[in-house]
C-alpha cells in the first residue's frame, strides 16, 4: 500500500534490457495505460527509468532495512518477499530478469507459474495475490472506467482494487463531456494521476508487428485497423491436377 515501495519496484524493472533481448528493440517502455500514438495520451509523462540506487533509497525511506544481514530487507519483523503470479511461460524470462535485479537490493521475488483457470480465480475472484503479470490492449481511444474506477472493483476489471476518489470524479466528468478537447484534457489528467499512483509496473508498448505467411494462406486483406486479422485466415484448397 506504500507508493514508495511500488515506485521502488518499478525502478527495479529493467525494461530497456527486456526490450532489447526479448522484443528485438521493436517496443518502447510504457508510460501508462494509454497508447502513445493516441491523441489522448499525456505527452508530459515520462517512463520510469531502471535505477536500483533510487529503488533502494525509496525502500529505506519507507522503513525497509536488512536488520539481520540475510540479504533481504525487512520491516517490523516482516521480510520484503512477494510472489508474482504468471499464467503462461511467455513472460517467465522477463520476470526472471526482474527477480534477479530485485534480489540485488534485498527484495525477494518468487515467480509462480499457474494454469489459467487458477490464475483467474486468484486474481479476479478471490483477489488473493501480491503481484501478477497481465497484458492489456492499449487502445487509441480510451474509456478508463472499466479498469480504473472504484465502481469496477466488484463490477469490472479493476482486479487490483485501485481506488482514487479524484480519479473517479474525473472519469465520470469525462464520460459526460461532449466537447472533445475538454474530454481529452480530463482524460490526460486521469492518466497523470494513475501514473503517479504507480498501481501497475507498465512494461512496454508493442510497436511494429512482423508476420509471415505462405501462398497457401488465404487472407481477406493484408491488415485490419487494429490487427492483422489472423482469425480470418484460411488455407486455400489445393488444386488437383488431372492425370
Amino acid at each position: 500500500k506504500d507508493k514508495r515501495v511500488r515506485k521502488a519496484l518499478f525502478h527495479l524493472l529493467n525494461r530497456r534490457l527486456m526490450i532489447e533481448k526479448f522484443e528485438y528493440n521493436y517496443s518502447v517502455p510504457a508510460v501508462g495505460p494509454i497508447y502513445p500514438q493516441s491523441p489522448i495520451a499525456n505527452k508530459d509523462l515520462k517512463p520510469v527509468k531502471y535505477d536500483p540506487k533510487r529503488a533502494l533509497e525509496l525502500l529505506r525511506q519507507a522503513g525497509w532495512r536488512d536488520s539481520n544481514n540475510d540479504g533481504i530487507l525487512d520491516k517490523n519483523g516482516k521480510k520484503l518477499s512477494l510472489t508474482i503470479l504468471e499464467p503462461s511461460n511467455i513472460y517467465m524470462k522477463y520476470l526472471t530478469v526482474f527477480k534477479e535485479d530485485a534480489k540485488k537490493v534485498g527484495v525477494d521475488l518468487e515467480v509462480k507459474q499457474i494454469e489459467w483457470n487458477s490464475f483467474i480465480k486468484l486474481v479476479t475472484q478471490e483477489k488473493n495475490f501480491d503481484m501478477c503479470r497481465l497484458c492489456w490492449s492499449a487502445t487509441v481511444d480510451w474509456s478508463p472506467k472499466q479498469i480504473w474506477h472504484s465502481d469496477s472493483i466488484e463490477a469490472g476489471n479493476n482486479f487490483i482494487s485501485y481506488s482514487n476518489s479524484k480519479v473517479d470524479v474525473l472519469i465520470e466528468k469525462a464520460r459526460f463531456e461532449f466537447d472533445r478537447e475538454k474530454r481529452i484534457k480530463l482524460l490526460r489528467e486521469v492518466e497523470r494521476r494513475i501514473v503517479d499512483d504507480v498501481p501497475y509496473l507498465f512494461i512496454s508498448y508493442k510497436e511494429p508487428l512482423m508476420y509471415g505467411y505462405t501462398d497457401r494462406i488465404k487472407r481477406p486483406k493484408d491488415t485490419f485497423n487494429y490487427t492483422i486479422g489472423t482469425t480470418y485466415w484460411d488455407f486455400k484448397t489445393p488444386k488437383l491436377k488431372a492425370k
